[in-house]
């Protein structure tokens, strides 16, 4: 039977058939290379965020450390305040 197509003029179609077939073999082998590069893309930028999250932490105590200096200062001020009228009655 496969004689009986090839010798009836159904070549063309067989050669469209196979030329349609691997052009979509072609399509699917390049959307799962474009996948497999995201997710590498993905990875690295997951590493990245890592890594500047760990060079960041001293940031989130930034607002900790002002309120310090501010009250150093202030128990500084108030100490300079306080000798400086002591110093005048002695």
């Amino acid at each position: 039977m496969p004689l009986i197509a090839v010798s009836s003029g159904w070549v063309i179609g067989w050669v469209i058939f196979l030329v349609v077939v691997l052009l979509v073999v072609a399509l699917l082998l390049l959307m799962i290379k474009g996948a497999r590069d995201a997710a590498i893309k993905a990875e690295s930028i997951v590493d990245a965020f890592n890594e500047s999250e760990v060079n960041t932490d001293g940031l989130w105590n930034v607002d900790t450390v002002n309120r310090h200096i501010v009250d150093i200062t202030s128990s500084a001020r108030a100490a300079r305040e306080y000798l400086e009228t002591a110093g005048g009655e002695s």
